[in-house]
């Protein structure tokens, strides 16, 4: 059983976070803000956030259009993958498919009354727990 998994749900100003310490239940964790497309700082700012947790896998969300084609996002993403490896040796990076993993967690947070003014600082983050969720699942941890 893989615990202590981390994910993100990378936007081009935002950086959403959800971690798993136990492998099955998943918790989000606050967003990243920074200026756009400025992913030294989110880089930055991911280390800081994740100094005292012991992860031992993460899982990125690849952006692909519905048809599973790649999307602007895609090339970006891969991108930042290869610019964090350097930090988390000995650590998995793996990608999953993000399609309509915002979308999922926006209706997610209405059903708890969260309209859509109160869901834009949290959204990001909880699209990554959507994207580790599915993770876990894939991996028949869920």
């Amino acid at each position: 059983m893989i615990t202590n998994i981390l994910a993100m749900d990378l936007g081009r100003t935002s950086l959403g976070l959800a971690i798993s310490r136990s492998g099955i239940l998943v918790s989000a964790l606050p967003n990243l803000h920074f200026k756009r497309d400025d992913y030294d700082d989110a880089i930055k700012k991911l280390l800081e956030a994740i100094k005292f947790e012991k992860i031992e896998h993460i899982v990125i969300g690849l952006p692909l259009y519905p048809s599973g084609d790649r999307c602007e996002m895609t090339p970006i993403v891969e991108k930042f993958k290869e610019k964090i490896t350097p930090f988390f040796e000995n650590i998995d990076i793996v990608f999953q498919d993000e399609r309509d993993s915002t979308l999922e967690a926006s209706e997610i947070l209405h059903e708890n009354n969260k309209s859509s003014k109160k869901q834009k600082n949290i959204i990001d983050s909880h699209a990554a727990l959507v994207i580790l969720e599915r993770y876990l699942k894939k991996i028949g941890q869920l």
